[in-house]
């Protein structure tokens, strides 16, 4: 049968990590001096309560070490919604999110790095739970379980492997090195440096308003593009110099981080022939030009440096998924028809495959244009063998398949949850981009209920729910999350 006890172990794991997660928060409530009755005992004993459940599981020995790939597909989809559910704890004892289904949201929009949040003022909040939202987004945006693979690796390479590919992001996964747990650990230090690096240029930066703590949980979100913030009105007090870094560093950690490795390794050329990066910063280019017209020559604001910077840190946010804002685009500062379809067009792109970004990533939209054109040239001259390539290299049809299949169960579950939270009553714009913004883990949709100056508050207990598994089945790119309805995934070996 499937090897249960294995599955258990792990995620037992998970828990602990979770647990030892919490102390952190727990941490900055006493520094802070925060009423002991509330974030303190919520923390405390959420961290002890997860320790103890997740050493519990631990105990189990497994049958076998080996895991297979329907069982790595149980394990991620699994530990990911247990993750959130145990976040979400903190929050209900602490009395600061008011009921289970709010704080689920709250906690899976945070581990899914999407941003959306029911808090209707961020900034009246505890300094601790500002914190432990932000730090899920660290730990999120690189990914749970390869976080257990670098500081808990196993010997069994192969399983580790199937674990990778179910929870990292896009069509093709494959290793640095040799060995998986020392891929992890690399893509790790790389998270860290960058992570540290912007810290430093915004804490040392002349904005009077970044101080210590919104500059580590600014660097948080960054990092793992998640766009929770710690003002009401997300990035727009702070100085221009602090909203350029962080759209840089946006754009920075929306590559694909096996780039960076290259770089490091001096493989240059492999750099610079990569054709997702091409088209992603093009993308970037492209979208920030066309909304920089449209914005001046409306006169939406007075000088065009105003429109340039809205411009490009709207474009660096929503492109990487992180959804911080500037300004109220879909409000007070209603933009042009054209930039909000530019907006919707990049929400739904998202980043590059194997960066901490969501959405539906370039390369497939690059995999999915090329089929096309394939597909129109046999129409044209059927017995003319086409291949599809990327960045030099021929793409699988398998992975082709892939992609087209991916985006037909995209659109579906994006129908879906449109159609079922639509019991609420809301407009279809509403409705259309809150479930758009939650499957490519972006955050802000459009309008004025789920657009950048609002928030999911509004939406009842079960369009909560269904968004925050929408947040959780994008962030694990679907199919993880569908194998757990599929029986045959329960079966024997």
């Amino acid at each position: 049968m499937n090897n249960y006890k294995n599955i258990i172990n792990t995620i037992g794991r998970v828990l602990q990590i979770n647990s030892i997660l919490m102390l952190f928060p727990l941490i900055v409530a006493i520094i802070y001096q925060e009423p002991f009755e509330t974030t303190i005992v919520a923390f405390a004993s959420a961290s002890i309560g997860t320790f103890i459940i997740g050493t519990l599981m631990n105990i189990l020995k497994p049958n076998s070490h080996q895991i297979l790939p329907r069982e790595s597909f149980i394990i991620v989809s699994l530990s990911w919604l247990l993750m959130a559910l145990f976040g979400a704890v903190p929050l209900m004892i602490s009395g600061c999110v008011p009921n289970f289904f709010d704080a689920f949201f709250e906690m899976s929009s945070g581990f899914t790095t999407t941003g959306s949040s029911i808090l209707t003022n961020v900034a009246a909040m505890p300094k601790s739970i500002l914190f432990w939202r932000s730090l899920s987004h660290w730990i999120g945006g690189m990914g749970v379980i390869v976080f257990i693979l670098a500081v808990l690796p196993d010997n069994k390479e192969g399983s580790n492997m199937h674990i990778l590919r179910a929870e990292s992001p896009g069509p093709q996964v494959g290793k640095l090195v040799s060995k998986i747990s020392a891929t992890a650990r690399i893509l790790y230090l790389i998270y860290m440096a960058l992570t540290v690096i912007e810290f430093l240029l915004l804490y040392l930066g002349p904005d009077p308003k970044m101080d210590l703590f919104s500059s580590i949980t600014l660097s948080f979100g960054t990092a793992g593009t998640g766009g929770f913030a710690v003002l009401n009105d997300s990035l727009a007090s702070y100085s221009p110099y602090s909203q350029y870094v962080i759209g840089i560093f946006l754009m920075i950690f929306g590559t694909n981080f096996t780039l960076f490795y290259l770089l490091l390794i001096g493989k240059f050329k492999s750099v610079f022939k990569n054709e997702e990066l091409r088209l992603y910063l093009g993308t970037i280019v492209i979208s920030v030009v066309i909304i920089v017209i449209s914005l001046w020559t409306n006169r939406i604001y007075p000088t065009f440096e105003e429109c340039f910077r809205h411009s490009f840190l709207q474009v660096t946010s929503i492109i990487s998924t992180a959804g911080f804002s500037t300004t109220d685009y879909c409000g007070a500062t209603q933009w042009p028809t054209i930039c909000l379809m530019v907006i919707l067009f990049i929400t739904f792109t998202g980043a590059c495959a194997g960066s901490t970004g969501g959405g539906f990533k370039l390369s497939r939209v690059n995999i999915l244009f090329k089929s096309i054109i394939r597909s129109i040239k046999k129409m044209v001259n059927p017995r003319k063998v086409e291949l599809i390539k990327d960045s030099g290299s021929i793409v699988d049809d398998d992975v082709v398949k892939g992609a087209q299949n991916f985006f037909i169960v995209y659109i579906l579950i994006l129908f879906v949850s449109t159609f079922l939270i639509s019991f609420d009553g809301k407009d279809l714009v509403t409705n259309f981009t809150a479930s758009l913004t939650c499957i490519s883990n972006v955050g802000p949709g459009l309008g004025n209920i789920v657009g950048p100056a609002g928030n999911f508050s509004s939406f009842s207990n079960f369009s909560k729910f269904v968004l925050s598994l929408t947040m959780i089945t994008g962030r694990l790119e679907i199919f993880p999350m569908l194998a757990l309805f599929d029986y045959k995934a329960w079966k024997t070996r």
